[in-house]
């Protein structure tokens, strides 16, 4: 199994443990980390959130592959056995956070799933780490790991 999870982000990762639940996925599934920001994404976001939720689309665009999930604030709502379910017998699953903006709609009806993972508003660093255990939490509980006790 392949997951990919792209980000709209500057920088590097400031939480070592993404790294970490990455590597304790490897048992069950090849987990990919790529942050996607570029020079075309910096100048946008100062422009307005069409231009910007647009260059987020298209960053995204050669990712969009495998079963889609856009992390979305309007998302569905899903307890850990829910999300385990979403990872359940998938080859690729890709994962998007989106920048300041979020995505624009016709991106979110690429996605063939919308998830919220809570109704606070997360920075983008947090948001990935409770991604990313979650991920691993979906996969210890499809393989019958004792983590998810």
């Amino acid at each position: 199994m392949q997951i990919g999870v792209f980000c709209i982000q500057k920088g590097a990762d400031e939480f070592s443990q993404v790294a970490d639940y990455a590597k304790m996925c490897a048992p069950w599934a090849s987990v990919r980390n790529e942050c996607v920001f570029n020079a075309a994404i910096a100048k946008a976001q100062s422009t307005n959130r069409e231009i910007a939720q647009k260059s987020y689309e298209d960053a995204f665009a050669p990712h969009v592959e495998g079963f889609c999930v856009g992390l979305d604030e309007r998302g569905e709502m899903l307890d850990s056995e829910g999300f385990a379910a979403l990872l359940k017998d998938r080859a690729k699953v890709s994962f998007f956070i989106g920048g300041a903006y979020g995505h624009s709609e016709s991106f979110k009806q690429k996605m063939n799933k919308l998830v919220s993972l809570s109704r606070l508003t997360l920075a983008h660093k947090i948001a990935k780490l409770v991604l990313f255990e979650q991920i691993y939490r979906g996969l210890s509980i499809n393989a019958n790991h004792p983590y998810h006790k």
